[in-house]
């Protein structure tokens, strides 16, 4: 694991615990407030994030992690859309609004009125400048396709995950990203 990316991890995770901790006071404080209450809503919304936080650190692949964090770097920008293609239906682009990762490592993107889902565990990652195929282990599942205009190496990520091109999960590394690690070394 790259030193630098462990360091903050750990420091976010002990920040998450605080967090979960002063949240679970607060949601037991919360107990006596009636469930029709708009603001409990936005509680629990809180929790998932939180929780989504957490699991993006311990949970998921590298690989799969890597895209979320490269992700965040453009989520609900309007001019960095992403492309989305799942099996052989060309859908559409959208504008990522969010993500979660809930239990088992499904993976939620909210692209406008679509929430694309997979289980990171089910699907191999070929990585390219603009793009990212998530072939399924299992023929039943679908082929995603994720395009976006916002590369790689404009999130400046690629010094902190260049041991994503090594996961087990990865079956292609395109050799612009390996250009862009040796200019970072």
């Amino acid at each position: 694991m790259h030193q630098k990316r462990k360091e903050i991890d750990n420091k976010i995770l002990e920040v998450y615990e605080d967090l979960s901790r002063t949240f679970r006071h607060v949601k037991e404080s919360l107990a006596e407030i009636p469930s029709q209450y708009p603001g409990l809503e936005r509680w629990i919304r809180f929790e998932k994030k939180l929780t989504t936080e957490r699991r993006l650190i311990e949970e998921i692949s590298l690989p799969c992690r890597f895209i979320l964090e490269h992700f965040s770097s453009f989520m609900g920008k309007p001019d960095h859309t992403l492309g989305y293609r799942v099996g052989q239906f060309q859908v559409g682009r959208g504008l990522l609004s969010d993500f979660y990762i809930e239990e088992w490592g499904n993976v939620s993107l909210n692209l406008g009125n679509v929430e694309l889902t997979w289980r990171d565990e089910d699907y191999k990652y070929f990585f390219y400048p603009d793009k990212v195929i998530l072939r399924p282990c299992e023929r039943a599942k679908p082929e995603i396709h994720l395009y976006f205009s916002f590369s790689f190496k404009y999130s400046h990520l690629l010094e902190m995950y260049l041991d994503v091109k090594d996961h087990p999960q990865v079956e292609y590394w395109h050799d612009d990203l390996i250009i862009s690690e040796r200019m970072g070394e």
